[in-house]
């Protein structure tokens, strides 16, 4: 499986020399260097979530649960139902035992399908609601018949677009705000976006916090429990291509 992931993304990513050198010093067990060149395929566009899950599993060869749990996330929205992504992850929690439950994603449903996905069922519904719409029109039968073939079209074409916006708003959330993941011993969960605010509670090292927004050095964040509060941005790693943060 590992091998298979490497060769689908020599043939599916834009920055396909630098994924090869990646795969090239992977399989000389030069993992630094392999998670290296793998990273700057984000300098060069949004990773796939074949990239995402080489960082993630070469992060948790090096012992790095909290790296790798968070490249894991970020390749989990992008391929939900991929069993060797959701694998590694589990191993990555694992290694950390007992840490919070995990944060949902910005948009819950991206735990099953795609945006992508979701927009290709959102086209063939407004295609087969449109097709519905111009078939009324030349069919010969009566206007009940006919208006009763054009409202159902419509009403599929409405729906389309419902699917379509949904997907749409689905990717542009977790774009905005991505899971990280807390990579020291503790930090606090503060009441304000300073040192000196009052602490809420600990977060412990792998605990997952979806990013909601950033002022100065501290992000406002939301755990796996419902619970705010703000966190230094130096506590966190950052999945890889986000711009708001270091990998």
């Amino acid at each position: 499986m590992r091998r298979l992931f490497l060769v689908i993304g020599l043939a599916s990513c834009a920055g396909r020399g630098v994924v090869a050198a990646g795969a090239e010093a992977w399989d000389a067990n030069r993992v630094d260097d392999a998670i290296e060149a793998w990273s700057e395929v984000a300098d060069r566009g949004p990773p796939s979530g074949i990239v995402l899950y080489d960082v993630g599993t070469a992060w948790l060869r090096k012992g790095n649960a909290a790296r790798a749990i968070v490249q894991l996330r970020a390749a989990g929205a992008r391929r939900p139902r991929d069993g060797a992504v959701n694998h590694n992850l589990a191993l990555a929690r694992a290694e950390l035992g007992a840490v919070p439950p995990p944060v949902e994603l910005a948009a819950g449903w991206m735990s099953v399908v795609t945006p992508g996905e979701l927009a290709a069922i959102a086209w063939l519904l407004a295609a087969l609601g449109s097709g519905l719409v111009s078939y009324a029109r030349l069919r010969e039968e009566g206007p009940l018949h006919r208006s009763s073939l054009a409202a159902s079209g419509l009403g599929l074409l409405l729906v389309g677009l419902w699917v379509g916006a949904t997907a749409v708003r689905g990717a542009a959330d977790h774009r905005e705000h991505p899971i990280a993941v807390v990579r020291v011993a503790t930090t606090a969960l503060r009441d304000g976006p300073v040192a000196d605010a009052s602490p809420r509670t600990q977060l412990r090292l792998g605990s997952e916090v979806r990013l909601e927004q950033s002022r100065g050095d501290f992000w406002l964040v939301v755990d796996g429990r419902d619970r705010r509060g703000w966190v230094a941005a130096a506590a966190l790693v950052y999945p890889l291509g986000f711009e708001g943060g270091a990998h």
